[in-house]
C-alpha cells in the first residue's frame, strides 16, 4: 500500500481542487464551465461584504474574470443548474440525472425526513401549490416578488426567509421536488420556471440506478478531493449512502468498487487512522506548490470542517451568524492558502463606492507565527491587490491583526508591491 505524508496528501487535494500552481493567464467562460464540471458543485451564498462566495471560489481558481459568465452559464448556455449538492449549488447540467431521484423523493415523500415534510406541506397547501404552478405555466418565469402577501398578513419576522408569503415556501418546495428549476438570476434574485422549459430534453426514464448514481457521484467527489476516506466522502454531496440497495458501509463499498476499476488507489495517510483512497491518475503527477490565495468559507476545499481539521490542521469558523461581540475572527473570514498550508484568515469588506478595501482583521495561525517572513507578506500583498481589484477597490485599510505586527508588515508590503492588476 502506498504511504503518504500529510504534506503529500495535502498536495494531492490542492491539485485536485485546481489550486496548485498559478491561475490561468487568460480565463475563459469555457474554462469556468470546465472548472465547475471538475469540482462537481459550486456552493451559492448570499453574503456580500465582498464578492459572493461562488464568485470568490471561481476567482481563487481563475483569477480576475467577468462575474456575469456565471449567469450566462446558467441562463443562456444552460450549462449548469441550481440544486442541493452539499448545499444550494451550481451543478454541471451533465449531472442532472444523478440528482433527479432526490427531486422525485421530495415529490412523493419517500426517503428522508426532509422529503416527507415537503410532501406533507404540499398536501396541506395543495390549492396554493396548484395555483403557483398554473401561474408559471400560463405567464412564464416568476420570482418571489411576483406574488403578493395574503390580505391581512402580519409583518414577518426579520429571520423568516419566506417572509409573510406562503408562495415563497411553495416556490422553494416546487424547486426542491423538481417541478420547477431556476431559470436565471437577476441581481441574485431567483426566477423560477417549469422544468420542462428550462431542461426540455430531460425524461424521467433516463434516471440511472441507485448504484450508478452513487458510483458516479463518488467518482466526481474523489476527482475533486484527490484523496478521501470513507468518512469524508459522503459529505461532498451530502449523501446518505447508508440507504438504498447497497447494504452496509456504502461509502467503503463504493470506494472499493472504484479501486477495482482502477479509478482509485488505496493509500495510507500518516497520522490519519482511517484507510484512505487517492485518485489514481493524480499519484503519478508532479503537482506544484499551491498559489497564495484567499478561500471562501464555502469553498469545496474546506467546506467539510472535519476533513479540513484532519488534513490541514485548520479550524474553519463561519461567524456571520454569531453576535458581533462573540466573534473570534470576524464576520466573513477567508482562509489564507500559502504554500500548501492554511496559514491564517482575513476578514474583508469592500467599500465599492469609495474604492476602499478594508481588512477588518488578519489572524495568523499560532503554528505559522514566526515563519511569516517577508516572502509571505509580499505574496499575500500581491493576492490582496488582485482580490481588491476583483472587488472594485484600489486602496487599503488594515484595522487589526494577530500578531500585532502582522498589520504593519502587510501594510508595508502592500505599499512596496508593484503589480499590474
Amino acid at each position: 500500500m502506498i504511504e503518504l505524508s500529510i504534506k503529500e496528501a495535502r498536495r494531492l487535494s490542492l491539485g485536485a481542487q485546481l489550486l496548485a500552481g498559478k491561475p490561468p493567464r487568460r480565463p475563459t467562460k469555457q474554462l469556468m464551465r470546465d472548472t465547475i464540471r471538475h469540482l462537481g458543485a459550486l456552493q451559492i451564498d448570499s453574503i456580500s461584504v465582498v464578492a459572493r462566495s461562488h464568485h470568490i471560489v471561481m476567482w481563487s481558481r481563475l483569477g480576475d474574470h467577468p462575474p456575469e459568465w456565471l449567469d450566462e452559464l446558467l441562463h443562456t448556455d444552460r450549462a449548469i443548474f441550481e440544486y442541493w449538492a452539499h448545499a444550494a449549488a451550481y451543478v454541471p447540467i451533465e449531472h442532472y440525472p444523478f440528482f433527479r431521484r432526490m427531486m422525485l423523493e421530495h415529490r412523493s415523500g419517500s426517503g428522508s425526513a426532509w422529503s416527507k415534510r415537503s410532501r406533507e406541506w404540499i398536501n396541506e397547501n395543495q390549492e396554493l401549490v396548484d395555483s403557483v404552478v398554473s401561474h408559471v405555466r400560463e405567464h412564464g418565469a416568476v420570482s418571489t416578488t411576483t406574488f403578493s402577501a395574503p390580505e391581512g398578513a402580519e409583518r414577518s419576522a426579520p429571520w423568516a426567509w419566506y417572509g409573510n408569503k406562503p408562495t415563497n415556501i411553495a416556490l422553494d418546495v416546487l424547486w426542491t421536488n423538481g417541478t420547477l428549476m431556476i431559470d436565471r438570476r437577476d441581481k441574485f434574485k431567483r426566477w423560477y420556471d417549469l422544468t420542462e422549459r428550462v431542461h426540455p430534453t430531460w425524461e424521467d426514464r433516463l434516471i440511472p440506478s441507485i448504484e450508478e448514481e452513487q458510483r458516479t457521484l463518488a467518482a466526481v467527489a474523489l476527482t475533486a478531493l484527490g484523496v478521501t476516506t470513507a468518512r469524508w466522502l459522503p459529505d461532498y454531496f451530502r449523501k446518505n449512502w447508508g440507504r438504498g440497495s447497497i447494504p452496509g458501509n456504502a461509502s467503503s463499498m463504493i470506494l472499493n468498487h472504484l479501486v477495482d476499476t482502477g479509478y482509485a488507489t488505496r493509500v495510507k495517510i500518516n497520522g490519519i487512522d482511517d484507510d484512505a483512497f487517492a485518485l489514481t491518475s493524480l499519484l503519478s503527477r508532479q503537482i506544484p506548490l499551491s498559489r497564495t490565495t484567499l478561500l471562501s468559507s464555502f469553498d469545496s476545499l474546506v467546506w467539510d470542517r472535519r476533513r479540513t481539521a484532519e488534513l490541514f490542521n485548520f479550524e474553519l469558523m463561519l461567524e456571520a451568524y454569531t453576535p458581533a461581540p462573540k466573534r473570534r475572527y470576524g464576520y466573513f473570514s477567508l482562509p489564507i492558502l500559502y504554500r500548501d498550508q492554511l496559514v491564517g484568515r482575513l476578514d474583508p469588506k469592500a467599500e465599492r463606492k469609495s474604492g476602499l478595501f478594508i481588512v477588518k482583521s488578519l489572524h495568523l495561525e499560532p503554528s505559522f507565527v514566526g515563519r511569516d517572513d517577508d516572502r509571505f507578506y509580499a505574496s499575500l500583498a500581491i493576492t490582496l491587490h488582485e482580490f481588491a481589484k476583483f472587488n472594485g477597490c484600489n486602496d487599503f485599510s488594515i484595522e487589526r491583526s494577530d500578531p500585532d505586527d502582522a498589520a504593519s508588515r502587510l501594510s508595508h508590503a502592500l505599499r512596496e508591491t508593484c503589480v499590474d492588476v
